[in-house]
């Protein structure tokens, strides 16, 4: 065969498997770059779901636990004046106000909350149930065996107890807070 024939055909060759292997680099240059766009959209996405879900169980947690500190106090004033043997009108009208967003803010806990936070504030709401029967019960003067004021205040402490676990659980979980010393990881006393 002619050199230069077999020349040219080698010089065709490369130039088709030169063009060949440019486009089969760019293709995969191009594949690479679409993967990675990809990618951080995807991380990209996480992050705003994960704040969005972030900022959803903060209010949450804001809501419950402002009500549950309303209706503690609301019981509180209702028991202070009780003691003292004043009117007691306004604290009635408030407990009914406070209990019903109370009663809105747990509900909306129960279906959106994890399980230990959940838990926790299942504790507050049996708590302040039985303390605000207790304390109905003393104001309209038909208390059962044992209920006395002293038991209510009693009931009204370890309510709050329970209302500060509650609250260090869903700081915990928010990322604020640090579980008490005598407590394991998800605040439950060891």
């Amino acid at each position: 065969m002619d050199p230069i024939l077999i020349g040219g055909l080698a010089g065709a060759v490369g130039s088709v498997v030169t063009a060949f292997t440019t486009q089969l680099f760019a293709h995969r240059t191009k594949a690479q770059e679409l993967r990675h766009a990809e990618q951080v959209r995807e991380r990209q996405q996480s992050s705003e779901d994960s704040r969005a879900e972030m900022a959803r169980r903060r209010t949450g947690y804001i809501a419950l636990n402002s009500a549950a500190r309303e209706y503690l106090t609301a019981l509180t004033d209702l028991l202070r004046a009780l003691e003292l043997d004043e009117p007691r009108d306004e604290e009635r009208g408030s407990i009914e106000r406070v209990r019903a967003a109370y009663r809105l803010s747990y509900a909306e806990a129960q279906l959106s909350v994890n399980d230990d936070i959940l838990g926790a504030a299942s504790k507050v709401n049996r708590s302040l149930s039985s303390l605000f029967g207790l304390v109905k019960r003393l104001d309209h003067g038909n208390p059962r065996d044992g209920e006395t004021a002293k038991l209510a205040e009693t009931r009204r402490q370890d309510t709050w107890v329970r209302l500060q676990e509650l609250r260090l659980l869903m700081r915990v979980d928010l990322g604020v807070g640090v579980p008490m010393a005598g407590t394991d990881e998800e605040g439950s006393y060891a």
